[in-house]
């Protein structure tokens, strides 16, 4: 295993061959897997099938009508174990971030419609004497998806109606404790996109990442219990850990990856340097 296995578990998707393009008001919003468009053929008001693949019926035509209508169909499907992990938590449907949505859908469902969502992710790091140190969470065993598994000390999707640094904000004092004057402080470094198929759908998906340094004496504590625990460990560490084990969400490994190159723990001397750069952004 290394460091550029995980970048490609990560970006996974490079073969859309048999998914379905999704669409809604004429352009292309999502891919989706055969089985799950199969289910939604029982609802012809809402979804339309042709040969150039699925969309939204042409009749809905506006922002509150075809949220409230794909609303019902996925409180119709969620009993049949489709969606992992409901949230009651609405995210922009649209052709990209910047652009005006076209309606909005529960979080849980977005993958199955294969759908770009967006997140924010935070490196919480300390430096010290011998060097830079990452705080690192472990999820909890509760979570519905990823459970147990090592996180970026503040992670979380990018809901409708709240900005990126406001959401980082929110996220930092649920996830971690941070006090709001330290999470103003967080900077904006970038984003990571990737397209990862897997047993929920399709994650075409776009990370905007931050680094947030935090006081020696500051110790993250989960507010919202979605994090079982936090270490704080030198940064060549975490790489190590990356690079040896699938012990990282699949794409927390990218975003400890993405710092490791920023800040000069990972060198151009890596023989998959170029490889892995390439990898980060689809």
């Amino acid at each position: 295993m290394s460091l550029l296995d995980r970048i490609r578990e990560c970006d996974n998707a490079a073969d859309l061959e048999g998914i379905l393009p999704f669409s809604a008001g004429g352009v292309r919003v999502g891919w989706m897997e055969g089985e799950f468009a199969a289910a939604l053929a029982a609802y012809p008001g809402v979804f339309a099938f042709g040969p150039e693949g699925i969309s939204l019926a042409p009749g809905l035509t506006g922002y509150a009508e075809r949220t409230g209508a794909v609303a019902d169909v996925l409180r119709a499907l969620e009993p049949d174990g489709w969606f992992t992990g409901w949230r009651d938590e609405a995210y922009p449907v649209g052709t990209g971030f910047y652009d005006p949505p076209l309606f909005e859908m529960e979080r849980a469902a977005v993958p199955r419609f294969g759908i770009r969502a967006y997140g924010v992710h935070v490196n919480g790091f300390v430096r010290r004497d011998d060097g830079l140190y990452l705080w690192i969470g472990r999820r909890a065993d509760d979570k519905p998806t990823f459970p147990g598994m090592l996180d970026n000390m503040v992670a979380g999707g990018q809901p409708v109606g709240i900005g990126l640094k406001e959401n980082v904000i929110k996220e930092a004092a649920e996830e971690a404790s941070v006090p709001e004057a330290i999470a103003e402080q967080a900077i904006s470094v970038g984003a990571i996109s990737y397209r990862h198929l897997f047993d929920d759908g399709i994650k075409p998906d776009v990370m905007f990442v931050f680094d947030m340094e935090v006081p020696e004496d500051f110790v993250p504590v989960s507010a919202d219990g979605e994090m079982a625990a936090f270490e704080c460990l030198p940064a060549e560490e975490v790489m190590r850990i990356c690079a040896e084990t699938r012990d990282f969400k699949f794409n927390c490994a990218v975003v400890n990856i993405d710092f490791f190159i920023r800040h000069g723990v990972l060198t151009p001397d890596h023989p998959d340097y170029l490889e892995i750069l390439r990898g980060m952004h689809r």
